[in-house]
């Protein structure tokens, strides 16, 4: 039986009040991963390039060690690389997204015994 009520809840981690990582950033990283450019990324997953960049600076300056390395342009262009540690934070995130929609679904079903 699907219930008319249900809970949402994103995990975001921040850093002295600021943003730091979200489902969304995450997914840009992977992005910039795979496709090793910052634009293309932001195609991928239909984010503007300046809403990416703003991202991408905001999260290296928040973090203890770069999470993305530019590239300059030159002859193929430039792009852009995840470093190991930003690598490590795609992983680390996931396992607390995974403990995060644990905690949600279990809240979600006491939710239920409210609400009958």
């Amino acid at each position: 039986m699907r219930h008319p009520f249900s809970i949402r809840a994103e995990l975001e981690i921040q850093k002295n009040g600021e943003c730091f990582l979200t489902p969304r950033r995450v997914d840009l990283l992977r992005k910039i991963k795979s496709t090793g450019s910052i634009l293309a990324a932001s195609k991928e997953i239909r984010m503007s390039y300046q809403q990416a960049w703003s991202f991408v600076e905001q999260m290296n300056r928040l973090s203890p060690l770069p999470v993305v390395t530019r590239k300059r342009g030159g002859t193929n262009g430039g792009g852009a690389d995840l470093t190991p540690f930003g690598a490590n934070l795609i992983e680390r995130y996931e396992k607390l997204q995974g403990l995060h929609d644990e905690y949600i679904q279990k809240t979600g079903e006491a939710m239920l015994f409210c609400f009958l």
